[in-house]
C-alpha cells in the first residue's frame, strides 16, 4: 500500500455536456485546456444514448479485460475516477431499463439528453502511474 497526503486545493471544474458529446473526451478536451495534472472527480451523471466501457475477465495474474457496448437509453448514475498526470482514470454505473452495469468509462460514450462532470484538482502531489510487474499502472511518486 502507498499513501499520498496533500493539502492544497486548486480550480473546480463543472464540465457540462449535451447531446452527443462523448463524455470521455470532454473530459480530456478540459483537463488539456485548463492544464489539470492532478484531480479527484467528485460527480458525474448522464443521460446516454449508447455507452462503452471494459471490466476485467478473469482474476489472473497478468490482468485481460473485455470490452463491452450497449445502445439505447442508458441512465449513468455514477461517474467516479481520478485525473493523474493529465490522465483520467473514470469508472461508472450505468443502467438501462432491464440491467445494470459498472466498470472503466471508454471512448464512445454519447450524451443524449445531459451529462456532467465536476472535478477538483490538487495542487501539491507529483504522482504519476508506473507499471508492476503485471503490466498494471499503479500509483506512485513521481521519479526524479
Amino acid at each position: 500500500m502507498k499513501t499520498f497526503c496533500g493539502k492544497e486545493f486548486g480550480r473546480y471544474l463543472i464540465i457540462g455536456m449535451q447531446k452527443g458529446d462523448d463524455i470521455l473526451a470532454c473530459v480530456r478536451q478540459a483537463i488539456g485546456e485548463y492544464g489539470v495534472k492532478n484531480a479527484i472527480v467528485t460527480s458525474g451523471i448522464a443521460a446516454t444514448y449508447h455507452m462503452r466501457w471494459h471490466h476485467i475477465k478473469d482474476t489472473a495474474d497478468l490482468p485481460t479485460d473485455e470490452f463491452l457496448e450497449q445502445g439505447g437509453p442508458i441512465e449513468v448514475g455514477g461517474i467516479s475516477g481520478m485525473v493523474i498526470d493529465g490522465v483520467p482514470h473514470l469508472h461508472c454505473n450505468f443502467a438501462d431499463h432491464d440491467r445494470a452495469w459498472s466498470g472503466h468509462l471508454e471512448d464512445g460514450c454519447l450524451v443524449q439528453y445531459v451529462g456532467e462532470i465536476s472535478m477538483i484538482e490538487l495542487l501539491d502531489l507529483d504522482i504519476t502511474r508506473l507499471p508492476n510487474e503485471f503490466g498494471v499502472k499503479l500509483l506512485s511518486e513521481r521519479e526524479s
